[in-house]
């Protein structure tokens, strides 16, 4: 492969690194798709650094998940559409107890925060490390509490007739925006 190609390569790979998503790292460094699928299928040492760079970006995404489900994140409090804001309790001048906001170093109110996880995150995590454990995973049995034996052509059958009747449960739901009140 010709040297003028590489000079897209290290920063197509960092992009990966940070967003692991083809087309977001082909937009970083100016080239369409089809110019970076064909400099990885003409050289083996790009190939395999892109696939190490999806990986480190696949991990990077990996950990948030995890980092979002278990540590949470904080946020804002809203109320009635306004920021809230903290307060503490003190007394006053009048040995009265009260309420002030607390302020920052700038003197600025500082925001009533919640912590917030993902539990939806946390469960995406935990299925993908530990299928054997967290995975959805539907048995069938025979009469006798066997092995269930079904051929190809049962099996195509069965699964067309779940399909239609899922496509028949879904005909029969308001759609999304279908207002209850």
């Amino acid at each position: 492969m010709s040297n003028h190609h590489f000079h897209w390569h290290d920063a197509f790979l960092a992009a990966l690194r940070q967003m692991p998503v083809v087309a977001s790292a082909c937009e970083v460094v100016g080239i369409d798709r089809s110019t970076a699928y064909r400099a990885r299928n003409a050289d083996e040492a790009f190939a395999k650094a892109w696939d190490e760079a999806m990986e480190d970006g696949i991990d990077r995404a990996e950990q948030a998940a995890f980092k979002r489900g278990v540590d949470g994140w904080q946020e804002p409090v809203v109320d009635k559409g306004r920021l809230a804001y903290a307060y503490e309790r003190y007394v006053n001048e009048d040995g009265q107890e009260a309420y002030r906001p607390i302020l920052d170093a700038n003197g600025q109110p500082v925001p009533l925060t919640i912590r917030k996880h993902s539990d939806a995150l946390l469960a995406l995590v935990l299925k993908g490390r530990r299928k054997q454990v967290y995975a959805e995973r539907t048995e069938l049995t025979g009469a006798d509490g066997g092995a269930l034996a079904v051929d190809a052509s049962a099996r195509a059958a069965r699964l067309a007739q779940i399909m239609a009747m899922a496509q028949v449960r879904k005909a029969q739901q308001p759609p999304d925006d279908f207002d209850l009140a």
